[in-house]
């Protein structure tokens, strides 16, 4: 038997056919965010789902269209998660929930190497960059320019341009991921706790009207 078959007793390869595609886009975006676009190899993603180079074939006919269904069916799902948990409260309830549950996901060590695919990498490959534009971004900024909107209607937030905000509060969260995955800041890293709580601290103060002159702000929680 050759050297490259896979043992019939590796319980990786009697999962259910209808298995094999999800844990190929798993392992599609762990590799994606180790190596990019560019330099993943489709031999590596199989090794790592437990399924041969043929089968991802069978699946995706090529490694864009890979990329594209991780989109599709990992990352727009998550959106679909953070705007269900979004669901009830005030507006600036909402958006603590928003910067926490994007923290959960970005809390793994796959994160930072996927946000420097996004944003160093993708932009190589426009048609990509496109469908990634119009699949996740687009609709993550929908997601946080809503509440926005809300909350300065209703006064609980200061008068702010929706649009500017969502890039500002977007930036503070993703750079700090990238920041905090540095050689440098690892060596004086803060537990992810009360990283994610300054975040919230941060970006609230930012939100919140101005006490009127001679009227202390509010203490946060």
């Amino acid at each position: 038997m050759s050297s490259s078959t896979p043992p019939t007793h590796d319980p990786k390869w009697r999962r259910l056919p209808e298995e094999r595609p999800r844990q190929i886009l798993e392992a599609a975006i762990a590799v994606f965010g180790e190596h990019g676009i560019a330099a993943a190899k489709l031999e590596e993603i199989a090794a790592r789902a437990g399924v041969s180079k043929g089968t991802i074939y069978l699946y995706f006919p090529s490694k864009e269209d890979l990329f594209r269904e991780v989109i599709r069916q990992v990352l727009v799902p998550r959106i679909a998660q953070v705007e269900h948990e979004l669901t009830g409260g005030t507006a600036i309830e909402q958006i603590e929930r928003y910067l926490r549950v994007h923290w959960h996901y970005f809390d793994r060590p796959e994160a930072a190497s996927w946000l420097r695919l996004v944003l160093f990498e993708l932009h190589k490959f426009p048609d990509l960059e496109q469908f990634y534009y119009d699949e996740v971004i687009a609709l993550s900024n929908r997601v946080l320019g809503d509440v926005l909107r809300r909350g300065v209607a209703s006064g609980e937030l200061r008068q702010l341009d929706p649009a500017a905000s969502v890039s500002l509060i977007k930036a503070v969260l993703l750079m700090h991921v990238i920041w905090m995955s540095s050689p440098a800041a690892k060596a004086s890293a803060r537990a992810p706790q009360h990283t994610i709580d300054g975040i919230v601290d941060f970006v609230l103060h930012a939100l919140r009207p101005d006490a009127p002159a001679g009227v202390a702000a509010p203490v946060l929680p």
